[in-house]
């Protein structure tokens, strides 16, 4: 025969499993988020080290197109002018798009967020049911 456990020892073991269920998403979460930014981490210093190489790219390219103003016979000063302008006017534009479309988007929410929620309904449901 099997003795029957009080209540208080059924809502004790509840209250332990809950625990731990909760425990361990936490762990979870602590290791999406860990992820996520080891991640994040990695395409930023790939992003800035692509930024650097770029903008000496540019600076060349802009140097190459003074060279080839002045071939057709204008001062430094002006081909210096002309390209600097051009490159303004340009960058102001890339500048003014951008801003235009920032958006703060909403935030996704986690696969360990939507699943602690659905703990704490079911733990709430154990409860009630005990």
């Amino acid at each position: 025969m099997i003795p029957e456990r009080g209540i208080g020892a059924i809502f004790s073991d509840l209250l332990g499993e809950v625990t731990a269920l909760f425990r361990n998403e936490i762990r979870l979460a602590k290791a999406e988020v860990s992820e996520k930014v080891t991640r994040m981490i990695t395409g930023l210093v790939l992003t800035l080290a692509g930024a650097f190489l770029l903008l000496l790219a540019i600076v060349f390219l802009l140097e190459a197109a003074v060279g080839g103003l002045m071939l057709l016979n204008l001062s430094l000063a002006l081909s210096s002018l002309i390209v600097g302008a051009v490159i303004l006017i340009a960058g102001g534009i890339v500048v003014w798009l951008g801003v235009s479309r920032l958006k703060i988007g909403k935030l996704s929410r986690s696969k360990t967020a939507q699943q602690l929620k659905e703990d704490a309904a079911v733990a709430r449901y154990q409860a009630h049911a005990s």
